[in-house]
């Protein structure tokens, strides 16, 4: 007899090569020939004789591989892992002849291996040449070796969840197990006797087990008409169900004529199937009538899926799967943007809120909102982002409408004063940081009031577009020009020289190029008309003052450019103020003021539509003991320069909730809120939080009938820790009213995220509201807005009736100002309205 040939299929090569050491040492007349890849086998298994096929299965394999059925006719030994035994049961009918379980270090059942490959090839020797006289010995291993295989098939078949039986050639049942008569209901008798399917169909038919035209045993109807006639598929399966339970069948036709029959219950598995398809049904339900948007990327950011109503975007569904957001791109987002959201994406963090700009085919432009949160797997592996989008196009107009009426002179389109001031305190934050001065020129045009009274207001609108244009090529990009209102303008000039002179040389060498500029002949209506300007220059950088000081300085500066014969230009002259040597005796005066409790709190009352008071602003009063009541307006901005904000804010915060416990004793005034100003320096204290929560605690209030009034100045940084701060100060039921609104720059996209709870219009635009469309139309585009956020709305400085009925006509609930009293003692308040009450 020749050597035995091997082959031997494995794509583990150091598996394989261990294997062959081990037979090269035992065996070593053998020919083993390696086949790294199920594909690479085929071709030997066909041109070749083998004398036994060693089959390697990947640990990830579930199913048998197509290469097991040309080896019908040779011995199969598989290897396999631990949890892959059952596929064993199903190899027997394909012609396996042994498998060996793999061992936890991966080598040690080499040697099992060895011992049952060489059974095997004995084995086949025996049945090849049946008149050599074979050792005992090893006919006797293969005999244990083939009642070992039963046992491990019958261990196996008694350890499934699943029924199986089979089928011999006559088409009786020849093995089955304990599980099929289980999901059956036959008695073993019944599988005893080696009963037919025809037997089978014929108990199950007369007991009614599935109804007219199915059972567990074939499936009557057009697809299957009776087993062996299932057309070219060698595996064929379907459902059916018995007393309300649902089972899969699936039957497998063997080389012989004979199948395998396997049956399983799947109820819970189809149970849980149609409570999934129905709740995508309702998700996509609620996605298609929803406004918003459903999506779900991958881990690397690539769109896997999409629902809901997305024809807003313009954009097909079929360009955007499969891609990155930062691939579609925005209009508004840098490079640095994107990858500062990918960072946020590689740091699992959810994200909220993250405004995209883009323009659809159309031309027009959009913007949408998307949010997003990670979503792991089971062992915590990121599978990708899911979350939810928005169109939020209207809001962005209706911002964009705000800021232009609020911020730019209709007139020019040049900033207003509400935005000078803004951008001019940001100037002076900005130099303090780095030490470079600013100049702040003040531009009056000379005669113009003669201009409007001898051509018109249009001629000398005229004049002030081309002064505006004029201005605007006088100066940087980064520079700012702004109509200061009338025929006034101002220049902000930043990034001048940090030392003095040199910064006044270049403020009026900028100064003299706008006069130059300005002194050229306007065409207006036909005709040449001249014009000079007188230009007012404040310093800033070096000495500490505010924006309303700095604006003074340049103004006066700027008349005493005229009284020096206009058209020219002049410094402001520290002399000219002499109430700087006051400050610092009025800040003395402050400071003894705080230890000698010589403050006390007004409170101006807040009504409704009909005139019924709701509450009130606490408004602090400085009775000073030589000037008597001296107003917020003097020594608040000292108090906020010098720090002493601080001690004075924590009590009126504590004076105010006295105030709210002495109203809580009666019932006429228990209902009462009362709203406290918060100045940005004291709302940024570290301990804020806990001091304004240690004043509730400690006088008893109620902290739902206290609202702190915060300004928009205090979003122009850290927004973050302004909203935590919130969110953690209203878990304990204080409210939050924005206050002035419309008067700051950067409020507007952080709106939607603020845990606001109302908002007050500024009495400058209540003011005018009659007279100025400006801002009439700014007052009802914040209503609007209000209504669209769900937030109250207080109009401040409400003095005439008219200003009433035009609040109330569109919309506006509450109501402050003088038409309903001034800021007075608590008794006053209480005894003056006490008939309204």
């Amino acid at each position: 007899m020749s050597e035995p040939g091997i082959l031997w299929v494995d794509s583990d090569t150091q598996h394989a090569a261990v294997a062959r050491h081990l037979i090269a040492a035992s065996h070593p007349g053998w020919r083993v020939v390696n086949s790294p890849t199920l594909e690479t086998a085929m071709a030997p298994l066909a041109s070749h004789v083998w004398d036994a096929v060693v089959l390697c299965l990947k640990p990830s394999a579930h199913e048998l591989p197509d290469v097991l059925e040309l080896s019908a006719g040779r011995p199969v030994l598989m290897c396999m892992e631990p949890h892959q035994e059952a596929l064993a049961a199903r190899a027997f009918r394909c012609g396996l002849g042994d498998y060996v379980l793999r061992s936890a270090d991966g080598t040690a059942h080499l040697s099992e291996l060895l011992h049952r490959l060489a059974a095997l090839i004995q084995g086949t020797s025996v049945r090849n040449q049946p008149v050599r006289m074979v050792d005992a010995r090893i006919w006797q291993d293969a005999l244990g070796l083939l009642q070992e295989q039963r046992s491990a098939l019958q261990a196996t078949l008694g350890s499934m969840s699943q029924g199986i039986f089979k089928t011999g050639p006559d088409g009786r049942i020849t093995v089955y197990n304990q599980r099929v008569l289980e999901l059956l209901n036959l008695p073993e008798s019944l599988m005893a006797s080696r009963p037919t399917l025809a037997d089978l169909t014929a108990v199950q038919a007369e007991r009614g087990d599935f109804g007219e035209g199915y059972s567990l045993v074939d499936r009557r109807g057009h697809d299957y008409v009776a087993a062996g006639s299932h057309g070219k598929s060698p595996e064929v399966y379907w459902r059916t169900t018995r007393e309300g339970r649902t089972y899969e069948v699936r039957t497998t036709t063997l080389h012989d004529g004979g199948l395998v029959r396997t049956f399983t219950d799947v109820s819970d598995y189809v149970r849980v199937e149609n409570e999934l398809r129905e709740s995508e049904a309702r998700f996509r339900s609620l996605s298609d009538l929803s406004s918003d948007w459903y999506w779900e990327h991958d881990a690397e950011g690539r769109f896997v899926q999409l629902a809901g109503d997305l024809g807003i975007n313009g954009i097909p569904t079929a360009t955007v799967l499969g891609r990155t957001r930062w691939e579609i791109g925005a209009l508004n987002m840098t490079e640095a943007d994107w990858a500062q959201h990918r960072a946020v994406l590689q740091a699992r963090q959810p994200f909220r809120d993250l405004e995209l700009q883009r323009q659809r085919p159309d031309g027009s432009m959009h913007w949408i909102s998307v949010s997003g949160v990670p979503v792991f797997d089971a062992k915590g592996q990121l599978r990708g982002y899911r979350g939810v989008g928005r169109d939020i196009t209207e809001r962005k107009a209706v911002e964009s409408q705000i800021e232009q009426l609020a911020f730019y002179d209709m007139l020019t389109g040049l900033p207003n004063r509400r935005l000078l001031v803004d951008r001019l305190q940001r100037a002076m934050a900005a130099s303090a940081r780095s030490g470079a001065q600013g100049a702040l020129l003040f531009i009056d045009l000379d005669n113009f009031k003669d201009l409007n009274d001898t051509l018109g207001h249009d001629t000398g609108d005229q004049l002030l577009l081309q002064v505006a244009q004029r201005l605007k090529g006088c100066v940087r990009d980064a520079d700012t020009v702004a109509r200061f209102g009338g025929d006034e303008f101002v220049v902000l000039i930043e990034g001048l020289h940090s030392d003095a002179p040199r910064a006044s040389t270049e403020a009026a060498q900028v100064a003299r190029h706008i006069t130059a500029a300005l002194g050229k002949p306007y065409a207006l209506g036909g005709a040449s008309h001249h014009s000079t300007p007188s230009i007012g220059i404040a310093l800033f950088g070096q000495q500490a003052c505010s924006v309303d000081e700095l604006l003074k300085h340049a103004d006066l500066a700027m008349y005493q450019a005229k009284a020096a014969g206009r058209n020219t230009q002049r410094f402001f002259d520290p002399d000219m103020q002499a109430a700087v040597s006051s400050r610092s005796a009025l800040e003395a005066d402050l400071r003894r003021g705080l230890q000698e409790k010589e403050f006390v709190l007004y409170y101006q009352p807040v009504v409704d539509a009909k005139g019924r008071l709701l509450g009130a602003e606490a408004l602090v009063r400085w009775n000073h003991p030589r000037r008597g009541l001296v107003s917020p307006a003097e020594f608040i901005p000292l108090a906020e320069q010098t720090g002493l904000i601080l001690p004075l804010g924590q009590w009126v915060l504590e004076a105010a909730c006295a105030q709210l416990v002495a109203w809580s004793r009666s019932a006429l005034t228990r209902q009462f809120f009362l709203s406290v100003n918060v100045s940005v320096r004291q709302f940024r204290q570290p301990e804020f939080v806990e001091r304004t929560l240690s004043a509730l605690h400690d006088s008893g209030a109620n902290p739902e009938r206290l609202k702190l009034e915060l300004t928009e100045s205090l979003l122009l940084a850290d927004v973050e820790d302004v909203i935590a701060r919130m969110e953690r100060l209203r878990r304990h039921g204080l409210g939050f009213s924005l206050d002035d609104f419309g008067t700051g720059y950067s409020s507007l996209s952080y709106l939607k995220r603020l845990p606001l709870d109302q908002l007050k219009i500024d009495q400058g635009f209540v003011r005018d509201l009659q007279t100025d469309p400006n801002d009439a139309a700014i007052v009802r585009t914040i209503l609007a807005l209000a209504h669209s956020l769900d937030l109250a709305v207080v109009a401040e400085g409400v003095e005439t009736t008219g200003q009433l009925e035009f609040l109330q006509r569109h919309g506006c609930q509450a109501f402050q100002g003088y038409l309903f009293g001034r800021p007075m003692p608590a008794e006053v308040l209480e005894r003056a309205l006490r008939p309204a009450l």
